[in-house]
């Protein structure tokens, strides 16, 4: 990790851009990734991903690609469900491969959550699975997630390596850090941010500016002759009733009623978003953390299960604030 000095963001009120609010799509239970029958119909699901959406979504992409070739010859067209970082890295996928994609979706890539946040590269907020199997193929998903982003043209798509601050007092997670894609944090005696002395910890991950992100995304698509359709699939019936044979659901939160899957649930989030300012470090302490994107200063956060409403709320708005505020002022 850096030695040098670096200096803490200016947090003042005049700083302070908006308060936002998204839901994560959670599953309890892990993330869903198979295929079942509807009718004359073959649905390969793919949702779940809480608010790891960027971190692995090419990985889960690479395992629904497995998939769709069992059952589908290249020379047959792929619908997509969901027009967000899910079904965009989905259709990416498939396009690459020869495929002909046509994706739907009420909202697009740049308009859904993920365009709200920032997006570390650290799997967070998401089950692993509960079964040993299961384990081992999120795994495998880290894995191929890590290589897709160590090939991308990091500039075009907006990822650079950053490196992560702990403070000492912040939980530990060994899980996230599993298959070695991300090194362990090392013990630092004094995080490297001028002001009040803390010890801490340190690594290096990738850091994702995700409007950039989800636009080259969306650019790929479209390269790849991938359509989009903009509709709002109501019930099953609708889902009968579009062209292709074999379809991909990811619709994330919409498939808890859709598909009927109650293991579905929101994660409601708050962030801050500030002025930006080339901070060159993450501060990360779970759900509290500090992200430079190109755009905003993002402060987060916040993590409440099972809250469906979408409007943020102006109390945790500024209680991450003040945490932040404290934390820079050594308290």
């Amino acid at each position: 990790m850096t030695r040098t000095t670096l200096e803490p963001p200016d947090l003042s009120d005049d700083r302070i851009m908006r308060v936002v609010c998204g839901l994560r799509p959670c599953r309890r239970g892990g993330v869903r990734i198979e295929a079942e029958r509807l009718g004359s119909k073959t649905i390969v699901h793919n949702y779940g991903q809480g608010g790891c959406g960027v971190t692995i979504g090419f990985g889960c992409a690479a395992v629904v690609h497995e998939i769709v070739r069992t059952v589908a010859d290249t020379d047959e067209p792929i619908g997509v469900l969901g027009g967000g970082v899910s079904g965009m890295t989905v259709a990416r996928a498939l396009l690459a491969d020869g495929y002909r994609v046509r994706v739907y979706g009420q909202k697009w890539a740049g308009e859904t959550t993920s365009d709200l946040a920032g997006a570390l590269w650290l799997p967070t907020g998401i089950e692993p699975g509960e079964t040993p199997e299961q384990q081992q193929r999120f795994e495998r998903i880290l894995q191929r997630s890590h290589e897709v982003f160590a090939s991308l043209d990091r500039d075009r798509y907006g990822v650079e390596s950053i490196p992560v601050y702990e403070p000492s007092y912040a939980s530990h997670c060994p899980e996230y850090f599993v298959g070695g894609v991300i090194d362990e944090p090392v013990a630092i005696e004094q995080l490297p941010i001028a002001g009040p002395a803390r010890s801490g910890r340190g690594f290096r991950t990738d850091f994702v500016h995700t409007p950039r992100f989800l636009r080259t995304l969306l650019e790929d698509v479209r390269a790849g002759g991938g359509e989009r359709v903009t509709t709002t699939l109501r019930n099953l019936d609708a889902v009968r009733a579009l062209p292709e044979r074999v379809l991909v659901n990811c619709l994330g939160l919409g498939a808890k009623d859709l598909f009927g899957d109650d293991r579905m649930y929101p994660g409601y989030g708050v962030l801050v978003h500030a002025q930006p300012v080339d901070l060159g470090y993450v501060i990360h302490d779970g759900y509290k953390y500090l992200f430079p994107r190109e755009d905003a200063l993002i402060l987060g956060g916040c993590f409440v299960a099972d809250r469906w409403d979408a409007e943020p709320d102006m109390a945790i708005g500024r209680e991450i604030i003040a945490h932040h505020r404290q934390f820079f002022a050594g308290r």
